[in-house]
């Protein structure tokens, strides 16, 4: 099959795909579950048209590989990034430093995983973060404080020089969401999900960068969601994982 994305110019109305720039094939070798998928977008802070795209996998013969593409033109064509991280087994971790547009990071799993950092647009990539090798995400704050998601939550405040390991949990869950409050970088929202049928994982709050923690997972019926997103305008926390959930965070 082929890489597809689908666009929408009206407010989700309707849909036009596009496969322009991307792989001709889905990728196989080294990829999260099997086989390629296009996983995370991120989209530049004050250029809309601008987006960077997420596919795991790496080259089998001819075929291309996936890794990290930008479009110019608002997900309609897209273009392989000069340069790669060094590994293409990706979760959800692209992120763009909201203080420095030019700035990337990158997550991944496995040989070469960890957290790559790329200051030039994606032409060249710098292995920033290695404590931990099987990174399912990452976020910018508008500060550019980067967090990372393993097995623990860890943060840095030098764009990827040194790190603080923000918690310290005990059983075999990963971290996979990761939401901040723009106007409050102290509070933090992580999720937490285990890739087997175990009943570990759920919704973690910070107040104080870190420091503490509170579970808030309360009766969302399925306790791994993956996704967290906070509207600032709502005061509201989204999950999404088996459903959608929403808490109100004032």
């Amino acid at each position: 099959g082929l890489s597809r994305i689908l666009v929408s110019d009206d407010g989700g109305k309707a849909f036009t795909t596009t496969t322009t720039g991307l792989p001709n094939r889905v990728p196989k070798p080294n990829t999260m579950w099997g086989r390629s998928f296009p996983r995370a977008l991120a989209q530049h802070p004050t250029d809309p048209d601008i987006l960077y795209l997420g596919m795991d996998g790496d080259a089998e013969g001819d075929h291309p590989a996936g890794g990290i593409f930008r479009s110019a033109d608002g997900g309609k064509t897209w273009t392989r990034c000069a340069g790669q991280p060094g590994s293409r087994r990706m979760y959800y971790g692209l992120a763009i430093d909201p203080s420095n547009p030019k700035r990337l990071f990158w997550s991944a799993c496995g040989e070469g995983g960890g957290t790559w950092r790329s200051e030039d647009e994606g032409a060249t990539w710098t292995h920033v973060f290695t404590a931990d090798t099987w990174s399912f995400n990452c976020e910018v704050a508008p500060s550019g404080r980067v967090l990372v998601g393993g097995k623990d939550l860890h943060i840095s405040d030098d764009h990827g020089a040194t790190w603080t390991k923000a918690t310290a949990f005990a059983d075999s869950a990963t971290v996979v969401g990761i939401a901040v409050d723009p106007e409050n970088e102290q509070r933090i929202w992580i999720s937490r999900t285990t890739w087997s049928s175990g009943s570990e994982g759920g919704i973690w709050r910070t107040l104080d960068g870190g420091k503490t923690w509170e579970e808030i997972t309360g009766d969302i019926p399925f306790r791994k969601p993956q996704i967290l997103r906070y509207d600032t305008s709502t005061k509201t926390l989204w999950a999404g994982g088996v459903g959608l959930f929403t808490l109100k965070q004032d």
